[in-house]
């Protein structure tokens, strides 16, 4: 970055701060992610790099939802949209923005919205062949989607995918990924045991790669389950620990 900025380089500064925007997300630093991506849209908005552009639209729009700021947020996934319609990486670009929508529109409790989003996601995503980055956004919302609309073996099949694609990379943040999705359908088909042992494995992998928003996440759905298991205590400490690590990130529960 210091480099790019002593060239007066705006594409290597805008793409600096496109990673910067990302990393500072999964790290907690929200106000120093949202202000690398404002920089890195407004510099390739300039230069003209849609594909550029477009993808730090869809971090922004990811940042921007899960601070429920969703209306927001939903503006710049779709301005993201339209800048990516013109994109050298349009199939990519759409993927990952599609799929940030249908997350977004989730958290609205737009389950129709969230699974047109999917479906167009899922469309440019067989265009592409099935980039590995924008598998690990749609795998997981995918499984999420369907499990709204109680469409459970088309979740599970998800699921499986999610399971080959962690089983292949096998990083901490697939693993995590993949256990997260098989915690929340397990709860969905009443296995709340199986469900609470996932969501658990899935929190320690995230807290392993540093990605505390998801393993906050992850916290709530056990406080949530070991309610439905009267299980007070835990609850309680689960809550707790997922509200303290909410607030660091200026997010709400």
């Amino acid at each position: 970055m210091q480099q790019a900025r002593r060239m007066s380089a705006p594409r290597a500064i805008a793409l600096c701060q496109c990673f910067n925007g990302a990393l500072e997300f999964q790290a907690g630093n929200w106000v120093e992610a949202e202000r690398a991506l404002h920089e890195s849209i407004q510099l390739y908005r300039e230069i003209g790099a849609a594909s550029g552009e477009a993808l730090a639209c869809q971090r922004l729009g990811v940042l921007l939802t899960a601070q429920k700021r969703l209306d927001e947020a939903l503006a710049v996934i779709q301005e993201g949209v339209m800048v990516a319609e013109h994109a050298l990486m349009r199939a990519h670009c759409l993927t990952r923005l599609y799929a940030a929508m249908a997350r977004n529109r989730l958290q609205a409790g737009d389950a129709l919205a969230a699974r047109q989003a999917l479906m167009l996601g899922l469309d440019m995503s067989g265009r592409h062949g099935h980039c590995t980055t924008c598998d690990a956004l749609l795998l997981p919302v995918a499984i999420s989607v369907n499990i709204a609309q109680r469409a459970l073996e088309t979740a599970e099949s998800f699921c499986q995918r999610l399971d080959a694609a962690a089983a292949e990379y096998t990083s901490h943040t697939w693993v995590a990924l993949a256990r997260q999705g098989r915690g929340e359908l397990a709860a969905a088909q009443g296995d709340v045991t199986g469900a609470l042992s996932c969501y658990q494995s899935a929190y320690e992998r995230f807290k392993a790669a540093n990605y505390d928003y998801e393993a906050a996440r992850c916290l709530t759905a056990v406080a949530q389950l070991h309610q439905h298991l009267h299980h007070p205590q835990d609850a309680k400490a689960a809550q707790k620990e997922a509200e303290q690590i909410f607030t660091q990130l200026g997010a709400s529960t």
